[in-house]
């Protein structure tokens, strides 16, 4: 499932790189149409780079509970 989400934030990161390259290296945002390419990317990068981090902290917080578990176990 991590997997997932990796790739996820790859893509996510190459969305919002695109758009901000449109927006500083080219003409594209001064219409309307290119704004909304550019808003578009940038944001839609962003909501599919956020799951990433809340997943490495469910899987962090699970082996935080599966190693507290053991150390109980042991005592």
């Amino acid at each position: 499932m991590s997997n997932i989400f990796k790739i996820l934030h790859a893509v996510g990161l190459i969305f919002v790189a695109v758009g901000a390259g449109l927006y500083l290296f080219t003409e594209v945002a001064s219409q309307v149409s290119g704004m909304l390419v550019v808003a578009c990317l940038i944001g839609l990068g962003f909501v599919i780079m956020a799951p990433y981090p809340v997943a490495l902290v469910f899987s962090w917080a699970q082996k935080q509970a599966v190693n507290s578990t053991d150390d109980e176990q042991d005592k």
